[in-house]
């Protein structure tokens, strides 16, 4: 039975298009490598080496390290058996806001029903002096890495900064904001940080919202669980499970997440977890979906089962071109869409591409400037470049052909030479059959 919200039903219509011109996937290496420090959600990247002891005795920075390496072991602990008040042991009590932050931040984590929860400071970045907080006081980057029961694979690295300080003997945590490499707190934050949340589950399926819209949430649930059928029966694969972040707070999206020059209505941001014990080098395990605040309400399978491709192909690594990337998510998603009582209007959408769009193809839509030759109809393009690959050449076949571009180089010459072992065509070839494409059969 179609259960597609009246909102989305009349968004989509004949443009329906527009539902994921704003879509876009971070599509990034999935082999294990060294990430920049990007955001607060990032990996670390190396820095200045920790001062090393001297005659004198430990330094400041060696001390620091021991105290905060206790500190976060204790926070860890406290969060996974639901004790509050070990949680804020070692919070300076002077610091009101910082423990009632701290206060949700801990209720948020527990409704979040974690399996793992660890904190290591990164040792790979010098702690910096915050004279403010007095003598002692250094910001340290920490690394949380947290894992989501029935959702996550393996832990998910989140980078975090925290300033500690030694009063009276002792060493509190006394701010979480202080760190020269977190000036863009403001711009992107975890759900869990941007006030109480709630959270709807389902088989394979956790929706994080805000506190006040469980309603929407058990709606998103279920949507998800409406769109990841054909997810699977597509890709062939799939995540243990998926997160799905719809805030109100505009910090729950990175204003870098745009798409064709606007925000994304949606992202699959992909999770890293460390692949050396040093945490110099980190592995893409999964993704998790953020929602567009502005689209939150409004947001429903289709839309999901975009993003739930992103998610389930972006292990396969980065490299493929952004044409089959945005076009398999599409082709999941208006396969969704037929399903779901759209018939026709993807034959219009369809007909109207075939009819002004792929006669003008000279090459496969190129990564650069992928907006700027068909605007928001590179995506509906793309499109039809997968279908008639599906149609032609089998599900099996385009699977395989987007594993090994996956892998990369995406150099011309390597692109080339995939398209001749999978389809056994060159891109000149494909593009002159294209043009004589008039639909599935």
């Amino acid at each position: 039975m179609d259960v597609t919200t009246d909102g989305e039903r009349a968004t989509r219509g004949r443009r329906m298009r527009l539902w994921i011109a704003g879509a876009v996937v971070l599509a990034i290496a999935a082999a294990a490598a060294t990430w920049a420090v990007a955001g607060r959600g990032d990996p670390p990247s190396p820095s200045v080496a920790t001062p090393t002891q001297t005659s004198a005795g430990p330094s400041v920075e060696e001390r620091i390290l021991a105290g905060a390496g206790a500190i976060l072991k204790t926070r860890a602990s406290a969060v996974l058996s639901g004790h509050l008040a070990q949680y804020l042991q070692y919070v300076d009590p002077a610091n009101r806001k910082l423990r009632q932050r701290d206060q949700q931040v801990f209720a948020n984590l527990r409704k979040l029903g974690l399996s793992r929860l660890s904190y290591q400071v990164d040792a790979n970045w010098a702690p910096e002096v915050q004279a403010q907080h007095g003598p002692s006081a250094r910001a340290v980057r920490v690394l949380m890495l947290v894992q989501i029961a029935g959702i996550d694979s393996t832990p998910r690295a989140t980078a975090l900064g925290y300033t500690f300080a030694e009063r009276d003997g002792h060493w509190l945590l006394v701010d979480d904001d202080d760190l020269a490499a977190e000036t863009d707190l403001k711009a992107y934050r975890e759900p869990w940080d941007l006030g109480a949340i709630e959270v709807a589950r389902r088989p394979g399926v956790l929706v994080i919202v805000p506190a006040g819209e469980r309603r929407n949430g058990e709606r998103l649930a279920r949507e998800s669980q409406s769109a990841i059928p054909m997810v699977r029966s597509v890709t062939r694969r799939a995540q243990a499970g998926i997160a799905v972040i719809a805030m109100a707070d505009s910090r729950s999206m990175d204003p870098e997440w745009r798409t064709g020059g606007h925000p994304a209505a949606a992202v699959a941001a992909q999770n890293y977890a460390p692949a050396n014990p040093e945490a110099s080098e980190f592995k893409v395990t999964g993704s998790r979906v953020v929602i567009n605040p502005d689209q939150r309400t409004q947001a429903g399978r289709l839309l999901l089962a975009h993003e739930f491709t992103h998610a389930a192909m972006g292990p396969l690594g980065g490299r493929a071109p952004i044409w089959l990337v945005e076009g398999f998510a599409r082709y999941v998603e208006y396969r969704l869409a037929a399903q779901s009582g759209y018939q026709r209007e993807l034959a219009d959408e369809r007909r109207e591409l075939l009819r002004e769009k792929i006669p003008a193809l000279v090459v496969l839509p190129i990564d650069g400037v992928f907006h700027g030759d068909y605007d928001e109809d590179s995506y509906g393009v793309s499109w039809i470049i997968v279908e008639y690959l599906v149609t032609t050449y089998g599900q099996a076949a385009v699977n395989s052909l987007y594993a090994d571009l996956a892998r990369g180089p995406d150099a011309p010459a390597v692109r080339e030479q995939v398209l001749r072992k999978h389809l056994k065509v060159s891109e000149t070839a494909l593009v002159a059959a294209l043009k004589k494409y008039d639909g599935p059969a």
